[in-house]
């Protein structure tokens, strides 16, 4: 996944190695958005760990890489398996294309994949689509898990949680699944049913004091829609209030599912940001997408959301069917007029979604099926009325914006003048800066491995990272000294001694101690998702 993105804890892949380490399974994630990729690091892990199955899952801009690593995996021996939104809704294509992965796992995968690492004849397995005597078989569907409280905690105790928490980033959850609407680009419905399935908000609690107790202050709740269920959010809310806890949260919302009791009771129980999708300024367009929503509700649940306290990010997309320059400009205005944060994405025609099944119908051209340029930050269709030259343009003078934004903050920093929100800001993006350097570069693991010469082996550390160009060109030393101390000091990065040679590393979280269900597996096996 882009690093580029904000990255969060792959909520998916836990989730799916929880419940087969629950039923006794050997399980490892080998997290690749907080690693530097690397061929040789996915050979190493597969003849370290050697697994029978190893998995991976994929959203459509990621899924050459996803399909790049099980290649690999193949070749080492292991049956290949690959989940997520794009393989479920191009199934076929994927195992035409990629004769190494060996089956597709539709939709929602936990109990479809326990299923095939018990070894259960792969004809009554439901919910994947594989190879049979040279042909491509789709077997039916799987029926939906009505009891998500049936579920176990995500599996964070498998990735590396302190690169998150370094980065400064959230801890993501789910409090139920499924999404009512009918939005023409997107495939969550498809993906959870349209079915809301909520989970009981004393054990959505629960599994968010395990997330303050591995160290975030701030969790994301990635719901499609938080806000859809009234009783839901109020029973969450309550049980976070009771309980005395004081951390940070966020949440997606539909402007037309809030009120001013509902936010006011989220902000009591400490959410301090809501992401509401507007998508367009126009209100044909709206309707064309059937977001089901209309601009008077946006200005509406906005104005309420900023007077109660909570931070909005509205988020827009242009290139929707009958979009023209006329009516970016619409969406550009209006956007500006609510007073809050917002952004722009581009629309992506993902398989699965009505816009892709319609692309000709409602007047989009998709130019291309190169699934890396799938970010939804750069044109892949274009309509009638707009190029994607104008809007690749609109995009890059928007970000341009937004890096003039931050200059300035930090102008206010250095002369004494930036408020007490502005340097908040720089503060935490100076720190994701030099997260991201230290991630994607693997640095702590290079520059981390030294003798132990009977020095501060902390400032060692520091020394040695600084001697990095990227960390020199953007950082001072003493801003350097600071964080990596305050990185020790949080228990982030951990050393030991390994005959007389100091060793630096990210630590990793201890398992947490839980009541499980177990239930002994038919065959032995080791289930790495990668």
């Amino acid at each position: 996944y882009p690093f580029t993105e904000c990255p969060t804890i792959p909520l998916g892949l836990t989730y799916l190695a929880a419940v087969l380490e629950d039923r006794g399974f050997e399980v490892d994630i080998l997290d690749m958005v907080v690693y530097k990729f690397s061929r040789e690091k996915i050979i190493e892990k597969i003849r370290q760990y050697k697994p029978d199955i190893v998995g991976a899952g994929s959203v459509t801009m990621n899924y050459p890489h996803a399909k790049r690593i099980l290649q690999i995996a193949k070749s080492e021996g292991a049956t290949t398996i690959i989940g997520g939104p794009h393989a479920t809704f191009a199934d076929r294509e994927v195992l035409s294309e990629a004769p190494w992965i060996d089956m597709v796992v539709r939709r929602e995968g936990e109990y479809t994949l326990l299923d095939i690492v018990k070894g259960r004849d792969l004809k009554d397995v439901k919910g994947i689509t594989y190879r049979e005597d040279g042909e491509i078989v789709r077997n039916p569907d799987r029926e939906l898990l009505m009891n998500l409280d049936e579920l176990p905690f995500p599996a964070r105790h498998l990735v590396p949680l302190s690169k998150y928490i370094a980065y400064k980033t959230g801890c993501s959850m789910v409090t139920g699944r499924g999404c009512p609407n009918r939005c023409i680009f997107c495939v969550g419905p498809k993906m959870t049913s349209r079915k809301m399935r909520f989970r009981n908000p004393k054990l959505c609690v629960d599994e968010m004091e395990e997330i303050l107790d591995y160290g975030f202050d701030e969790i994301i709740v990635e719901d499609d829609t938080f806000t859809i269920n009234k009783e839901h959010v109020f029973g969450i809310c309550d049980e976070i209030i009771s309980r005395g806890l004081k951390f940070k949260w966020s949440a997606n919302a539909r402007v037309n599912t809030v009120t001013r009791e509902m936010l006011e009771k989220m902000y009591e129980a400490g959410c301090i940001f809501i992401q509401f999708g507007v998508e367009s300024g126009n209100p044909e367009i709206l309707k064309t997408c059937k977001k089901g929503i209309t601009l008077e509700q946006v200005r509406k649940a906005t104005q309420i959301a900023k007077e109660v306290g909570i931070g909005v990010l509205s988020s827009f997309i242009i290139g929707l069917p009958g979009e023209t320059k006329e009516t970016i400009k619409e969406t550009m205005e209006f956007a500006k007029s609510l007073g809050t944060y917002y952004g722009y994405h581009v629309l992506a025609p993902f398989p699965g979604t009505e816009v892709r099944e319609r692309a000709d119908e409602l007047g989009v051209k998709i130019l291309t099926n190169n699934w890396l340029r799938y970010d939804a930050n750069r044109a892949v269709t274009e309509t009638e009325g707009v190029s994607a030259e104008y809007m690749n343009k609109i995009v890059r003078d928007f970000y341009k914006g937004v890096t003039k934004y931050v200059k300035n903050q930090v102008k206010a920093e250095e002369a004494g003048t930036a408020s007490e929100a502005d340097l908040k800001d720089v503060a935490i993006r100076r720190r994701r800066s030099l997260a991201w350097h230290l991630l994607k570069n693997d640095l702590i693991e290079t520059y981390g491995k030294f003798k132990d010469e009977a020095e501060d082996p902390v400032k060692r550390l520091a020394d040695n990272l600084y001697s990095y160009r990227g960390i020199q060109n953007n950082f001072t030393k003493q801003y350097i000294d600071k964080e990596i101390a305050q990185m020790v000091k949080e228990k982030l990065l951990t050393y030991k001694n390994e005959n007389g040679t100091i060793v630096w590393q990210w630590k990793m979280p201890e398992k947490p101690r839980r009541t499980k269900t177990k239930e002994e597996p038919t065959i032995p096996t080791k289930t790495p998702t990668l």
